[in-house]
């Protein structure tokens, strides 16, 4: 693991862009700090079930359409597993598939173009 060294300005922890980028984080990335046996530790904050289906609708609405559902998220594997469908009849579209901090796993969902093509 690499050493990033961050600095305490202001009463705020300040990290550089490349230490954010290093750290496989974004800009909107929520960091959860704990202190444990001396240590801090600095993680991304895992996301809850109803987080995950507000940022799945939001990427539904914005790359689907607003035909679109999701059911109950799923987890599953240290992943959470949504599946989309039809908002007016229970019929399965695809399926999004994301890190516990919110990030979409690309190579584990179905693309938008899949999606729109079941039911356009």
């Amino acid at each position: 693991m690499s050493k990033v060294t961050v600095e305490v300005r202001n009463n705020t922890l300040v990290l550089s862009t490349d230490a954010i980028e290093q750290l496989g984080w974004r800009e909107s990335t929520k960091i959860s700090i704990k202190k444990h046996n001396g240590n801090v530790v600095l993680r991304p904050q895992e996301f809850t079930e109803e987080e995950i289906e507000n940022i799945a609708c939001i990427y539904l609405l914005e790359y689907v359409g607003d035909a679109t559902a999701v059911k109950t998220p799923v987890w599953n594997d240290g992943k959470w597993r949504v599946e989309v469908v039809l908002s007016y009849r229970p019929e399965t579209v695809g399926f999004l598939t994301f890190s516990p901090d919110g990030q979409l796993i690309d190579k584990e969902s179905d693309s938008p173009a899949k999606m729109k093509g079941i039911f356009s």
